[in-house]
């Protein structure tokens, strides 16, 4: 009676960890398609994650990797299709998998459709946002502004997680932007308020704690330009020995060899990271003791039906099959900040220096696009990666004067 259930465990054991390590083969290169990233090498690295149509526990990963990809490119339109999509599939996963669930418990946890962590989803509208400024597309703006407030809500992500006071800051200018003075008005206090070591006024004017507040003229022209600089660290970096400098970069911008200003850091994605993984810490050292305990119970019982086949159990369900859930968006930059400065009436281009650690003399980027123009606001962002928006759009978009 009990030897037909116990080789329909066996198999359905064996059945299950087969598939997982299956399922963990992918022709998606991700680590290759990072290091291309990073060495400027867009077509190699959408060569390695892939441009076709996506599917799969990973689905949402790779659409933030490969959006990421795009807008360094500028191909700002697809970039918005591929993070658009991911925040869609993360919609429909908020309905728990029940056999993800199950599976994890003889796995591990990257059986489960990647989420990212909430910072991550946050980040994910705030770049969605910034491809909209960049075509011009206010209104579209708007709705990933309205997207990140929602986002940043204690029932959306627990009172606990860290709060991004960039995301905050890049909503209230697009609502600020959009005639939203009310509720842009109530983004900057909040932005404020994560950054107790700046005064960001109502009108989302920034200077750090004993400056004075800098002058605007009325009808002055403004550059607006957000920063996305560095290179956020892994998972295993923020556990081991991490090598960036813990301080932030000093950012300056030029313009026809004048100095404009400097730029503001609001937020550090390595700080969100380590505090979104110290936070969950507890929780995850608990499920996994608790699976190790389970596999070890069922090595044993296979053990004491045939040796062999327990220490193989053993090697499959602990040596091979045990390990954490290391997945997060990579392509994510280190630092994230702001710089609101008066500028010339006709503004084509400017120059951003930017001095890391000890560089005294820094490296200096020559941004051409995207610049935007809305009234009397100039809007950009930069990113400091190797030909970044190099690439000639195709269609120039009519300024709303």
């Amino acid at each position: 009676m009990l030897a037909y259930p116990f080789h329909i465990f066996v198999r359905s054991v064996f059945a299950v960890s087969c598939l997982c390590l299956l399922a963990s083969c992918s022709s998606r290169n991700l680590p290759a398609a990072r290091h291309a990233f990073y060495q400027g090498q867009y077509e190699q690295s959408k060569e390695a994650i892939g441009t076709e149509a996506v599917d799969g526990k990973d689905s949402v990963l790779i659409l933030m990797e490969r959006g990421a990809i795009y807008q360094a490119e500028g191909k700002y339109e697809q970039s918005s299709v591929d993070f658009i999509l991911a925040g869609d599939i993360l919609d429909l996963l908020q309905t728990y998998s029940l056999s993800e669930g199950a599976a994890s418990w003889v796995t591990n946890d990257t059986v489960y459709s990647f989420e990212g962590a909430p910072f991550e989803r946050t980040l994910l509208n705030s770049m969605t946002a910034l491809n909209h400024l960049a075509m011009n597309n206010w209104e579209d703006g708007g709705v990933e502004a309205r997207r990140i407030i929602h986002s940043l809500a204690d029932d959306q992500r627990g009172e606990d997680y860290p709060k991004d006071a960039f995301s905050r800051y890049l909503a209230a200018f697009i609502l600020q932007q959009t005639g939203d003075f009310t509720n842009a008005k109530m983004q900057y206090q909040l932005a404020d308020e994560l950054r107790p070591d700046l005064q960001i006024d109502e009108k989302g004017l920034i200077h750090e704690e004993g400056e004075n507040l800098p002058e605007t003229l009325p009808n002055s022209r403004e550059l607006i330009c957000f920063f996305l600089i560095g290179r956020s660290p892994t998972i295993r970096e923020l556990q081991g020995e991490f090598r960036d400098s813990i301080f932030p970069p000093r950012i300056q911008l030029h313009a026809n060899g004048e100095l404009l200003g400097h730029a503001t850091i609001l937020s550090s994605v390595r700080n969100l990271a380590l505090l979104t993984w110290n936070i969950e810490a507890p929780a995850r050292i608990a499920k996994m003791a608790a699976r190790i305990a389970a596999k070890e119970a069922m090595a044993r019982s296979l053990e004491e039906q045939d040796a062999a086949l327990g220490a193989l159990a053993r090697i499959i369900l602990l040596g091979i099959l045990e390990r954490p859930d290391f997945r997060r968006w990579e392509t994510l930059p280190r630092w994230l900040g702001v710089a609101r400065v008066s500028c010339p009436v006709e503004l084509s281009s400017f120059d951003v220096t930017i001095q890391r650690g000890g560089n005294i003399v820094g490296e200096t980027i020559t941004v051409q696009q995207p610049i935007v123009q809305r009234g009397n606001i100039y809007f950009s962002f930069v990113r400091d990666l190797p030909q970044f928006n190099s690439h000639k759009r195709e269609k120039e978009i009519d300024k709303q004067l």
